[in-house]
Protein backbone atom coordinates (compact mmCIF):
# COMPACT_ATOMS: atom_id res chain seq x y z
CA UNK A 1 0.00 0.00 0.00
CA UNK A 2 2.91 2.16 0.46
CA UNK A 3 2.97 3.11 -2.97
CA UNK A 4 -0.69 3.18 -3.77
CA UNK A 5 -2.25 6.78 -4.57
CA UNK A 6 -5.14 7.17 -2.02
CA UNK A 7 -7.35 10.07 -2.75
CA UNK A 8 -10.03 10.97 0.25
CA UNK A 9 -13.45 12.74 -0.02
CA UNK A 10 -15.48 14.08 2.47
CA UNK A 11 -16.77 17.48 4.46
CA UNK A 12 -18.38 17.01 7.84
CA UNK A 13 -17.42 15.62 11.81
CA UNK A 14 -18.09 12.13 10.83
CA UNK A 15 -15.48 12.28 7.32
CA UNK A 16 -13.07 13.84 9.32
CA UNK A 17 -13.44 10.59 12.20
CA UNK A 18 -12.61 8.63 9.02
CA UNK A 19 -9.98 10.15 8.09
CA UNK A 20 -8.39 10.61 11.53
CA UNK A 21 -8.52 6.37 11.38
CA UNK A 22 -7.00 5.98 8.19
CA UNK A 23 -4.08 8.28 9.52
CA UNK A 24 -3.75 6.63 12.80
CA UNK A 25 -3.71 2.96 10.85
CA UNK A 26 -0.78 4.20 8.59
CA UNK A 27 -2.70 4.34 5.92
CA UNK A 28 -1.10 6.96 3.53
CA UNK A 29 -3.51 9.93 2.07
CA UNK A 30 -1.69 11.63 -0.72
CA UNK A 31 -4.88 14.44 -1.36
CA UNK A 32 -7.80 15.47 0.28
CA UNK A 33 -10.95 16.72 -1.47
CA UNK A 34 -13.68 18.47 0.78
CA UNK A 35 -16.25 21.25 0.37
CA UNK A 36 -14.59 24.94 0.30
CA UNK A 37 -14.36 27.29 3.60
CA UNK A 38 -18.07 28.78 4.38
CA UNK A 39 -19.13 31.80 5.85
CA UNK A 40 -20.42 31.13 9.30
CA UNK A 41 -20.93 32.26 12.57
CA UNK A 42 -21.93 35.97 13.48
CA UNK A 43 -18.94 37.23 12.56
CA UNK A 44 -19.59 35.70 9.12
CA UNK A 45 -16.23 34.16 8.98
CA UNK A 46 -14.76 32.18 6.26
CA UNK A 47 -14.66 28.65 8.04
CA UNK A 48 -13.10 25.49 6.78
CA UNK A 49 -14.72 21.81 6.90
CA UNK A 50 -13.30 19.24 9.87
CA UNK A 51 -11.85 17.69 7.11
CA UNK A 52 -10.01 20.43 5.89
CA UNK A 53 -8.65 21.14 9.08
CA UNK A 54 -7.82 17.58 9.79
CA UNK A 55 -5.64 17.42 6.61
CA UNK A 56 -3.86 20.86 7.06
CA UNK A 57 -3.11 20.09 11.02
CA UNK A 58 -1.64 16.42 9.06
CA UNK A 59 0.24 18.49 5.88
CA UNK A 60 -1.59 16.62 3.53
CA UNK A 61 -2.09 18.09 0.57
CA UNK A 62 -5.88 19.73 0.04
CA UNK A 63 -8.58 20.85 -2.89
CA UNK A 64 -11.67 22.30 -2.51
CA UNK A 65 -12.84 22.96 -5.67
CA UNK A 66 -16.75 24.48 -6.20
CA UNK A 67 -17.31 21.58 -9.05
CA UNK A 68 -15.33 18.93 -11.09
CA UNK A 69 -14.40 21.40 -14.07
CA UNK A 70 -11.80 21.12 -16.39
CA UNK A 71 -9.28 22.23 -13.94
CA UNK A 72 -10.35 19.82 -11.21
CA UNK A 73 -10.47 16.84 -13.07
CA UNK A 74 -6.89 17.57 -14.92
CA UNK A 75 -5.69 17.96 -11.29
CA UNK A 76 -6.61 14.65 -10.52
CA UNK A 77 -5.34 12.99 -13.87
CA UNK A 78 -2.19 14.35 -12.94
CA UNK A 79 -2.24 12.68 -9.71
CA UNK A 80 -3.46 9.63 -10.90
CA UNK A 81 -5.14 7.98 -8.01
CA UNK A 82 -4.88 4.07 -7.58
CA UNK A 83 -8.20 4.34 -5.12
CA UNK A 84 -10.50 7.15 -4.36
CA UNK A 85 -12.23 7.27 -0.69
CA UNK A 86 -16.08 8.80 -0.56
CA UNK A 87 -17.42 9.76 2.86
CA UNK A 88 -20.08 12.51 3.64
CA UNK A 89 -18.43 14.35 0.99
CA UNK A 90 -21.60 15.90 -0.77
CA UNK A 91 -20.68 16.40 -4.32
CA UNK A 92 -21.40 13.76 -7.00
CA UNK A 93 -18.54 12.57 -8.75
CA UNK A 94 -18.32 12.53 -12.30
CA UNK A 95 -18.27 9.53 -14.55
CA UNK A 96 -14.73 10.47 -16.34
CA UNK A 97 -13.81 10.84 -12.06
CA UNK A 98 -14.90 7.36 -11.24
CA UNK A 99 -13.33 6.05 -14.07
CA UNK A 100 -9.99 7.31 -13.21
CA UNK A 101 -8.61 5.17 -10.06
CA UNK A 102 -6.81 2.10 -10.66
CA UNK A 103 -8.81 0.37 -8.07
CA UNK A 104 -11.94 2.66 -8.60
CA UNK A 105 -14.09 4.97 -6.36
CA UNK A 106 -15.46 3.27 -3.00
CA UNK A 107 -17.95 5.09 -0.54
CA UNK A 108 -19.04 4.24 2.61
CA UNK A 109 -22.81 4.15 3.62
CA UNK A 110 -24.44 3.90 7.11
CA UNK A 111 -26.87 1.93 6.02
CA UNK A 112 -27.39 -2.03 4.60
CA UNK A 113 -27.95 -1.33 1.37
CA UNK A 114 -30.07 -1.03 -0.78
CA UNK A 115 -31.99 -0.12 2.35
CA UNK A 116 -32.16 3.91 3.10
CA UNK A 117 -30.36 4.90 0.19
CA UNK A 118 -29.70 8.95 -0.06
CA UNK A 119 -29.04 11.80 2.45
CA UNK A 120 -30.37 10.76 5.40
CA UNK A 121 -30.19 6.99 6.53
CA UNK A 122 -29.62 7.15 10.13
CA UNK A 123 -32.42 9.40 10.43
CA UNK A 124 -34.96 7.64 8.48
CA UNK A 125 -33.87 3.92 9.85
CA UNK A 126 -34.73 5.94 13.37
CA UNK A 127 -37.68 7.20 12.12
CA UNK A 128 -38.86 4.49 10.66
CA UNK A 129 -38.43 1.94 13.92
CA UNK A 130 -35.96 -0.22 12.10
CA UNK A 131 -34.34 -2.51 14.25
CA UNK A 132 -31.03 -2.90 12.48
CA UNK A 133 -28.71 -1.05 10.17
CA UNK A 134 -25.36 -0.94 9.76
CA UNK A 135 -22.43 0.05 7.26
CA UNK A 136 -22.18 -0.92 3.48
CA UNK A 137 -18.98 0.01 1.84
CA UNK A 138 -19.65 0.12 -2.08
CA UNK A 139 -17.72 0.77 -5.45
CA UNK A 140 -19.60 3.74 -6.78
CA UNK A 141 -21.46 4.35 -9.54
CA UNK A 142 -23.21 7.31 -12.02
CA UNK A 143 -26.78 5.89 -10.00
CA UNK A 144 -26.68 7.10 -6.29
CA UNK A 145 -25.59 4.72 -3.69
CA UNK A 146 -26.52 2.12 -6.01
CA UNK A 147 -23.42 0.54 -7.01
CA UNK A 148 -22.14 -2.96 -6.30
CA UNK A 149 -21.43 -3.70 -2.71
CA UNK A 150 -17.48 -4.89 -1.34
CA UNK A 151 -18.30 -5.37 2.39
CA UNK A 152 -21.40 -5.20 5.27
CA UNK A 153 -22.07 -5.22 8.60
CA UNK A 154 -24.96 -5.20 10.81
CA UNK A 155 -25.62 -3.58 13.55
CA UNK A 156 -28.93 -4.14 16.07
CA UNK A 157 -30.15 -0.53 17.23
CA UNK A 158 -30.27 -0.31 21.02
CA UNK A 159 -33.93 0.47 22.66
CA UNK A 160 -34.43 4.26 22.90
CA UNK A 161 -30.85 4.63 20.26
CA UNK A 162 -30.81 8.37 19.42
CA UNK A 163 -29.10 9.55 16.20
CA UNK A 164 -26.10 10.50 18.35
CA UNK A 165 -25.71 7.28 19.92
CA UNK A 166 -26.56 5.16 16.74
CA UNK A 167 -23.89 7.37 14.78
CA UNK A 168 -21.35 6.47 17.15
CA UNK A 169 -21.78 3.28 17.01
CA UNK A 170 -21.70 2.96 12.95
CA UNK A 171 -18.82 5.09 13.29
CA UNK A 172 -16.37 2.72 15.18
CA UNK A 173 -17.85 -0.35 13.00
CA UNK A 174 -17.36 1.86 9.77
CA UNK A 175 -13.65 3.14 10.19
CA UNK A 176 -12.39 -0.58 11.38
CA UNK A 177 -14.54 -1.91 8.28
CA UNK A 178 -12.86 0.55 5.88
CA UNK A 179 -9.39 -0.19 7.38
CA UNK A 180 -9.78 -3.81 6.65
CA UNK A 181 -11.37 -3.77 3.32
CA UNK A 182 -8.80 -1.35 1.61
CA UNK A 183 -5.93 -4.14 1.41
CA UNK A 184 -8.50 -6.29 -0.06
CA UNK A 185 -9.23 -3.66 -2.49
CA UNK A 186 -5.34 -3.50 -3.28
CA UNK A 187 -4.53 -6.57 -3.88
CA UNK A 188 -7.95 -7.43 -5.83
CA UNK A 189 -9.10 -10.04 -3.18
CA UNK A 190 -13.07 -8.46 -3.39
CA UNK A 191 -16.47 -10.17 -4.31
CA UNK A 192 -18.85 -7.80 -5.71
CA UNK A 193 -22.45 -8.13 -4.77
CA UNK A 194 -25.01 -6.06 -6.80
CA UNK A 195 -27.74 -4.73 -5.33
CA UNK A 196 -31.58 -5.57 -5.48
CA UNK A 197 -33.03 -3.16 -6.88
CA UNK A 198 -36.90 -4.32 -5.67
CA UNK A 199 -35.74 -3.66 -2.20
CA UNK A 200 -34.22 -0.25 -2.61
CA UNK A 201 -35.78 2.57 -0.05
CA UNK A 202 -34.84 6.55 -0.26
CA UNK A 203 -33.90 8.60 2.51
CA UNK A 204 -34.70 11.73 1.67
CA UNK A 205 -33.21 15.05 2.89
CA UNK A 206 -34.47 16.14 6.52
CA UNK A 207 -35.45 19.68 6.63
CA UNK A 208 -37.14 22.02 9.52
CA UNK A 209 -40.74 20.62 8.73
CA UNK A 210 -39.54 17.09 8.59
CA UNK A 211 -38.60 17.48 12.51
CA UNK A 212 -42.05 19.54 13.40
CA UNK A 213 -43.76 17.02 15.78
CA UNK A 214 -47.34 16.14 14.49
CA UNK A 215 -48.77 14.99 17.67
CA UNK A 216 -52.00 13.08 15.26
CA UNK A 217 -49.22 11.05 15.31
CA UNK A 218 -49.15 7.86 17.54
CA UNK A 219 -47.18 7.63 20.84
CA UNK A 220 -44.47 5.07 18.82
CA UNK A 221 -43.97 7.48 16.13
CA UNK A 222 -43.52 10.45 18.06
CA UNK A 223 -40.70 8.82 20.07
CA UNK A 224 -39.07 6.99 17.16
CA UNK A 225 -38.83 11.31 15.67
CA UNK A 226 -37.54 12.32 18.42
CA UNK A 227 -34.88 9.99 18.65
CA UNK A 228 -33.93 10.52 14.76
CA UNK A 229 -33.21 13.83 15.82
CA UNK A 230 -31.44 13.88 19.19
CA UNK A 231 -29.85 16.08 20.36
CA UNK A 232 -28.88 18.10 17.26
CA UNK A 233 -30.83 19.72 15.45
CA UNK A 234 -33.78 18.43 17.16
CA UNK A 235 -37.12 17.76 16.94
CA UNK A 236 -39.62 20.79 17.77
CA UNK A 237 -43.22 21.98 18.45
CA UNK A 238 -45.11 25.59 19.45
CA UNK A 239 -46.49 26.28 22.99
CA UNK A 240 -47.25 29.67 23.28
CA UNK A 241 -45.97 31.11 19.97
CA UNK A 242 -41.95 29.51 20.90
CA UNK A 243 -40.80 27.01 19.26
CA UNK A 244 -39.32 24.25 21.96
CA UNK A 245 -36.98 21.34 21.18
CA UNK A 246 -37.85 18.09 22.89
CA UNK A 247 -34.56 16.29 22.81
CA UNK A 248 -35.93 12.96 24.75
CA UNK A 249 -39.12 11.75 25.71
CA UNK A 250 -41.45 8.63 26.63
CA UNK A 251 -44.57 7.09 26.61
CA UNK A 252 -47.48 8.59 28.84
CA UNK A 253 -49.86 6.91 31.04
CA UNK A 254 -52.61 10.06 30.33
CA UNK A 255 -55.29 10.20 27.56
CA UNK A 256 -56.97 13.20 26.51
CA UNK A 257 -57.63 15.32 23.56
CA UNK A 258 -54.81 15.62 20.69
CA UNK A 259 -51.83 18.18 21.08
CA UNK A 260 -53.09 19.28 24.21
CA UNK A 261 -51.50 19.24 27.69
CA UNK A 262 -53.23 16.93 29.52
CA UNK A 263 -51.99 16.91 33.59
CA UNK A 264 -48.71 18.19 35.22
CA UNK A 265 -46.71 15.77 34.36
CA UNK A 266 -46.51 17.46 31.02
CA UNK A 267 -48.16 14.76 29.05
CA UNK A 268 -48.62 15.69 25.52
CA UNK A 269 -52.17 13.95 24.01
CA UNK A 270 -51.34 12.26 20.43
CA UNK A 271 -53.13 9.66 18.57
CA UNK A 272 -53.28 6.41 21.04
CA UNK A 273 -52.36 8.29 24.34
CA UNK A 274 -49.42 10.29 25.13
CA UNK A 275 -45.93 11.52 25.61
CA UNK A 276 -43.88 12.54 28.25
CA UNK A 277 -41.12 15.48 27.72
CA UNK A 278 -38.15 14.44 29.41
CA UNK A 279 -35.23 16.52 27.76
CA UNK A 280 -36.26 20.05 26.30
CA UNK A 281 -34.69 23.18 24.36
CA UNK A 282 -35.71 26.34 24.82
CA UNK A 283 -34.90 28.54 21.84
CA UNK A 284 -31.09 30.39 22.59
CA UNK A 285 -31.20 28.25 26.21
CA UNK A 286 -29.38 25.27 27.31
CA UNK A 287 -30.63 21.71 26.85
CA UNK A 288 -32.75 21.22 30.55
CA UNK A 289 -34.91 18.35 32.13
CA UNK A 290 -38.12 18.63 32.33
CA UNK A 291 -38.27 19.52 36.17
CA UNK A 292 -36.19 22.13 35.08
CA UNK A 293 -38.41 23.61 32.05
CA UNK A 294 -41.06 23.38 34.15
CA UNK A 295 -39.22 25.36 36.65
CA UNK A 296 -38.72 28.39 34.22
CA UNK A 297 -41.91 28.27 32.07
CA UNK A 298 -45.38 28.90 32.89
CA UNK A 299 -47.52 26.38 31.73
CA UNK A 300 -50.77 25.82 31.85
CA UNK A 301 -53.33 22.59 31.39
CA UNK A 302 -54.98 22.58 28.54
CA UNK A 303 -52.24 24.71 26.29
CA UNK A 304 -52.57 23.74 22.80
CA UNK A 305 -49.53 22.73 21.14
CA UNK A 306 -48.54 23.94 17.72
CA UNK A 307 -51.58 26.64 17.91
Amino acid sequence: MKNKKIIFMGTPDISAKYLNTLIEKNIQIHTVFTQAPKKQSRGMKLSKTPVHLLANKKNINVFHPQNFDIETINILKKIKPDLIIVMAYGKILPKVILELPNYGCINIHVSILPRWRGAAPIEHALMNGDKETGISIIKLIEKLDAGPIIVQKKFIIPENCNKLELTDNLTKIGTKLLVDVIPRILNDNIKLKIQDEKKATYAKKINSITRKINFNNSMKDIINQIRAHAPKPGAWFFINKERIKLIDAKKGTGRGKLSTVLNNKFEIGCNDGSIEPLILQREGKNIVTKEEFLRGYKLKLGDIINA
